[in-house]
């Protein structure tokens, strides 16, 4: 059960799930603390920044204040060069004071720095009011004004306020130290866990490969033997195909001794019997009464009749048996033959026929012929009386749907011939019926003909591994759409190819 688990479908599903789910928990994990991190850099670098700045402003207001008393008490002007140097500095220590207060993390320590910054410069203002006396030699005025208390009111209000404020910021320094360092524990914290869990997802992962490939092992045993079964399987049904292509065979050979029986010793009774029924219309015509004639016409029309049957049937049967290899046949100069031969009929029936750019195809040339032949027989045929047949073939690219159903569609270029015609048509219900052999739609004292035309068009063109169809309504004409490969094979040659391929 366990090893069913592992290797189904969804457990590797729910194992992807947890994995993609860890490493999205420990991605987001990650930046949310580089942006923990970077946020308390950046407020301890403020908090630093404030210190520094209000530091070094009182160290500047020190040092100020230490020349001046030096100088005061010593009358000495070298004590007045760091005081100078001091107060030169001045200028940019307050800027950087009034810029880290706008940094700040503390909402009212602006107001603070703002206090510190007013702080020295009055500071500095009473300085340098009294170094300014004492230079122009009134020592007394610059003792007076160091007697008094203002210097030492100023000094001890910045140093309040500048305690206050290195006081709160360092206060605030120590809270974003003490997160760091939590951070820091829980982020190894973390990265323990992630590890452990990678490690296990790992050895999860590398368990259920292992059990995959044992059991994709197995299965792989089990399909070798169930191969060598299908093997032995096809060996069998390869040797029943070949039996029965043997027989097939057999059978085709029996058909063509057939066709060979009709076409020689069947006919030679028919021409016997025409033979003489028209000796004895010649010699005894004016000795046998109207009845005796009719009876004897009635046998002869039979027997070419049955003559004509006995033809079209070799031909239908011959369209498989006695067909000749594929080359490449020019369609415009096939028709234009065909038009030749039908010249007297086309010219008696003041037909006229259009003709389109043909395609050259792959094809037996005069099976080729032979449906166009046909087809146009056909079409003179079966006419309006009082309408001269106007015959239309024309030729297109075969669509997708007309093919969609082709077992050898990818295999060829197709393209689609019609031959279309205005004569008498038929119901669109016996579109099927005409392809079938000594099938009429019409009587014989109509018109002429076996039946069997059509049927050997749809035998040739099956041939050809194409397929023909036809579209009518009746007194509107009738249209035949014959589908044919560009660079088609016999269907015969095909058949074997599909034999040895599922041989394989």
């Amino acid at each position: 059960m366990f090893n069913k688990l592992f290797q189904s479908f969804y457990s590797w599903i729910f194992l992807v799930g947890v994995i993609v789910l860890i490493i999205t928990g420990n991605s987001f994990y990650v930046v949310n603390t580089l942006d923990k991190l970077a946020t308390l850099e950046a407020r301890l670098f403020t908090t630093t920044r404030v210190i520094t700045a209000i530091n070094s402003l009182h160290m500047a207001v020190l040092r100020a204040e230490s020349g001046q008393r030096g100088y005061l008490l010593t009358k000495d002007e070298a004590y007045l060069e760091d005081y100078t140097l001091t107060l030169e500095r001045l200028e940019g220590l307050l800027e950087e004071v009034e810029l880290s207060a706008q940094v700040s993390d503390l909402p009212e320590q602006d107001k603070k720095i703002q206090q510190l910054v007013s702080l020295s410069k009055a500071k500095v203002k009473e300085m340098a009011k009294t170094v300014n006396a004492a230079l122009q030699g009134d020592f007394s005025q610059a003792n007076r004004i160091i007697d008094s208390d203002r210097g030492l009111v100023l000094y001890d209000r910045f140093e309040r306020v500048f305690e206050d404020i290195d006081r709160s910021e360092r206060m605030v320094q120590g809270e974003h130290l003490s997160n760091l360092m939590k951070l820091r524990r829980d982020s190894v914290n973390t990265l323990i866990i992630s590890g452990i869990t990678t490690a296990f997802l790992i050895i999860s992962i590398f368990v259920l490969i292992k059990m995959n490939m044992r059991e994709n092992l197995r299965h792989q045993r089990t399909l070798e033997g169930v191969n060598e079964e299908l093997e032995f399987k096809i060996n069998q049904r390869t040797q029943e195909l070949q039996i029965y292509s043997d027989e097939l065979a057999r059978s085709n050979r029996e058909l063509e001794d057939f066709a060979f029986v009709a076409s020689h010793d069947l006919q030679e009774p028919l021409r016997k019997i025409r033979a003489f029924g028209n000796r004895i219309d010649d010699g005894y015509a004016d000795v046998i009464d109207e009845r005796g004639r009719d009876f004897l016409n009635r046998m002869l029309n039979a027997a070419e009749r049955m003559s004509m049957l006995i033809s079209d049937l070799l031909a239908f049967s011959r369209v498989s048996t006695r067909g000749k290899d594929f080359t490449e046949v020019d369609l415009d100069e096939t028709v234009k033959s065909v038009l030749d031969d039908l010249e007297i009929a086309i010219e008696e029936s003041q037909a006229t026929v259009e003709v389109d750019a043909l395609p050259s195809i792959q094809a037996d040339k005069s099976q080729a012929e032979q449906l166009f032949l046909n087809l146009l027989s056909n079409a003179l045929k079966f006419k309006h009386p009082d309408t001269p047949p106007h015959i239309k073939i024309l030729s297109r690219a075969a669509e997708a749907e007309e093919i969609s159903t082709f077992h050898h569609k990818d295999d060829f270029e197709w393209v689609t011939i019609c031959v279309q015609d205005n004569g008498i048509g038929f119901e669109q219900s016996f579109a099927e019926k005409i392809f079938a052999p000594f099938q009429r739609l019409h009587g014989r004292s109509s018109y002429k003909g076996t039946g069997i035309g059509l049927a050997v068009c749809r035998r040739i063109v099956e041939r050809h591994n194409g397929q023909i169809r036809a579209f009518s309504e009746p007194g509107k004409g009738a249209r035949f759409e014959i589908i044919l490969p560009v660079n088609g094979e016999p269907f015969a040659n095909l058949s074997s190819q599909g034999v040895v391929e599922n041989d394989h």
